[in-house]
């Protein structure tokens, strides 16, 4: 009895534990506004207070929150020590606006992240969906009509003018038509062949810039976020132009969505993963991995290129044995 009693009263301790560190975490959203008028500017704030020591992946925007919201302006985001507490505050300013009339909603935004570097859970945080109301420009039923002018004349008109500038002009237009034809001939027309040039398949791109960072070296930088910028950029174009993913304009979790479909082995999925998210805690969260780290990074992404492309070969193979069958 004592010690159900006891396994019982830790348990209450680690949720009560967890509780208390949820409640030092929050992420708001906030409209200067909640009704404007079609195209009107408004400030659209995102705060969040979390532990200092957290790694946080702020979504990067586009052009657009959603189908009716657009983004004129997004701001840089600051972090400032919250006083009396281990958190800091990061604040961004989003400047918003649109074009569709009635209640339009402002949706709610996710973020994602961890308690350490080495944490592999990853934890999400949304904001609420805000209820925008877009009107018109009102009219101002309360001013009297006024009345309409009579048309006045002053001298001599369009209409008795017109005749006389129009025999001039075509006078001038014989004159000028005779002066062209004898001065001018006409220019042998040349027909030009535009050569297209074929486009590069994208493991020959892929292979030739991954070659250009093994030849240099390139893991060993002080400037881990150019060279993670680079490493993922190869497999988000690689993506595109093997696979027709649009990995370029996506996020971490929408590429590994889109790669879990494809017909490729789990180990070159999962070190892809790896890459990216390791990139992610370099870009936004200052993360600084070990040259060692960055060297494996690069494998990884290496990995991934040749072992997809190798299914995807194997793939297009037996679609040709079946056709020709």
């Amino acid at each position: 009895m004592k010690k159900l009693c006891f396994i019982l009263l830790s348990c209450m301790m680690s949720a009560l534990g967890i509780h208390c560190n949820a409640q030092s975490i929050s992420f708001k959203g906030r409209i200067s506004t909640d009704t404007i008028l079609v195209g009107q500017p408004i400030d659209y704030q995102l705060s969040l207070s979390i532990p200092k020591d957290y790694i946080v992946e702020w979504k990067q925007f586009g052009d657009t929150l959603s189908k009716s919201i657009e983004i004129l302006n997004e701001g840089d985001i600051t972090t400032t020590p919250v006083e009396n507490s281990d958190n800091v505050l990061m604040t961004q300013h989003l400047t918003i606006t649109t074009f569709d009339t009635g209640y339009v909603y402002v949706p709610e935004i996710v973020i994602h992240y961890s308690e350490s570097l080495q944490d592999s859970i990853r934890y999400k945080l949304f904001t609420m969906e805000k209820e925008l109301y877009v009107k018109t420009t009102a009219v101002d039923t309360t001013q009297t009509f006024r009345p309409i002018n009579g048309v006045l004349r002053q001298g001599i008109t369009a209409k008795e003018t017109l005749p006389w500038a129009a025999v001039v002009l075509v006078i001038a237009g014989i004159v000028y038509l005779i002066y062209y034809r004898k001065t001018h001939k006409k220019p042998t027309e040349k027909i030009v062949v535009e050569k297209k040039t074929p486009a590069i398949p994208a493991i020959v791109t892929a292979r030739a810039k991954l070659s250009d960072i093994k030849d240099n070296e390139s893991w060993n930088t002080s400037k881990p976020k150019d060279y993670y910028t680079d490493l993922t950029d190869i497999a988000r174009e690689y993506l595109a132009g093997q696979f027709g993913i649009d990995a370029v304009e996506m996020t971490t979790d929408e590429i590994m969505q889109a790669v879990h479909s494809l017909n490729i082995s789990e180990i070159a999925k999962s070190k892809l993963q790896e890459t990216l998210i390791t990139a992610d805690f370099v870009k936004f969260a200052k993360a600084n991995p070990s040259i060692d780290q960055n060297e494996e990074s690069f494998k990884d992404t290496n990995f991934f290129v040749e072992d997809s492309y190798a299914y995807f070969q194997e793939v297009e193979k037996k679609k040709r044995e079946e056709e020709n069958k």
